[in-house]
């Protein structure tokens, strides 16, 4: 639920500590996953988070593990410490105001910020892969239809999450363009939104998640089409990660590492159980999808490497993720990896948690 009270584009994330009304099969409830320490941690000041997008059930893990499993590394997070965004612009810039410590979102995102002159580190990846596909209508059958002038495509905005990976399937498919291409174009950075516009007729071909498509675009438009999926054409992807300023993190490694632990904690938890999984998005996603969606998306979970069970930001995730935003005109050129990414928090997050 989002608070009524708060200003429109500021909305705290109000998570039920009942689960919400619409239930999956009979799930197990959700155990929070234990960090191998024998002793409790010392308690530590719990940063605010700022979200650029409410919780999916494919980064489910990233609340569930702050929530959860959070205080066994020392931080008791409530909901009110996770700000929730519709706009990773917005969000970013609450953290460049002081309005919040960490923002989480768009990992390109983060590269832009730099190039504008902000010392601003990725630090903790909460979902690198992604469910997200490219639907379109009928008559637009291919990545290069997209160009045509009967496609009107809703991408999200430059640099943003939707945006980058319409640019990455573009390249994955051999084209040298780019959505600065695209005749006809809205910008749309919530892809409930898209959705929302999809099947009102206001585009033919968008960006949304595997379960809108299913659950929201199918039974109005039936003979829409999938022409692209991220985890299956795109299968090197940082799609979203905690950053924060340099200055921040030098300041408070700690908690950017007890933060980092708590949803790789958490994340092993639910990749570990389905019940547990199913159980979890039911108290941490607003409107579950179906049994039957939600077993769809704990394969691709469990077999496609969407989750940062092990592994932080690469170099090789800077040099994909920089060439396509580099191919939108969002980037100049690709950053270094030591000027976007500050890979301590993970490597001692692996060491509070245990690497396997």
């Amino acid at each position: 639920m989002i608070h009524p009270s708060l200003p429109s584009g500021r909305r705290r994330l109000m998570i039920a500590t009942a689960a919400v009304s619409v239930t999956v099969g009979a799930a197990a409830p959700a155990a929070a996953a234990t960090t191998p320490a024998t002793e409790a941690p010392e308690p530590l000041e719990v940063p605010t988070i700022a979200w650029t997008s409410p919780t999916q059930p494919t980064f489910v893990e990233r609340d569930y593990g702050l929530l959860e499993v959070g205080p066994s590394f020392g931080l008791d997070f409530t909901p009110d410490d996770l700000l929730v965004f519709e706009s990773h612009a917005v969000a970013t810039q609450t953290v460049l105001s002081g309005g919040a410590d960490i923002v989480g979102g768009s990992f390109v995102s983060t590269m832009l910020v730099n190039q504008q002159g902000q010392d601003f580190k990725a630090f903790c990846p909460f979902i690198k892969n992604d469910d997200f596909v490219l639907v379109t209508t009928p008559g637009i059958d291919t990545i290069a239809d997209l160009f045509e002038g009967d496609a009107t495509v809703a991408v999200d905005s430059p640099g943003g999450a939707g945006d980058v990976i319409v640019n990455a399937m573009i390249q994955a498919s051999g084209d040298d363009r780019s959505t600065t291409d695209l005749p006809n174009v809205q910008i749309i950075e919530s892809s409930g939104l898209r959705t929302s516009a999809f099947v009102g007729g206001e585009v033919n071909a968008t960006m949304v998640h595997l379960t809108q498509y299913n659950e929201e675009i199918l039974p109005n438009i039936p003979d829409a089409q999938i022409i692209s999926s991220l985890w299956e054409d795109v299968p090197v992807f940082m799609k979203e990660a905690l950053a924060a300023p340099a200055e921040w993190l030098d300041e408070n490694l700690d908690v950017a590492a007890a933060v980092c632990a708590s949803i790789i904690s958490g994340a092993r938890t639910l990749a570990a159980d389905p019940a547990v999984y199913v159980a979890a998005v039911n108290d941490h996603v607003d409107e579950p999808p179906s049994e039957a969606e939600l077993t769809e998306l704990f394969e691709l979970i469990a077999t496609d490497d969407f989750w940062p069970l092990e592994t932080g930001v690469t170099a090789e995730h800077v040099t994909v993720m920089g060439d396509a935003a580099v191919a939108s005109g969002a980037l100049e050129e690709v950053p270094a990896f030591e000027d976007v990414v500050d890979p301590r928090p993970f490597e001692m997050a692996l060491e509070l948690v245990g690497e396997g």
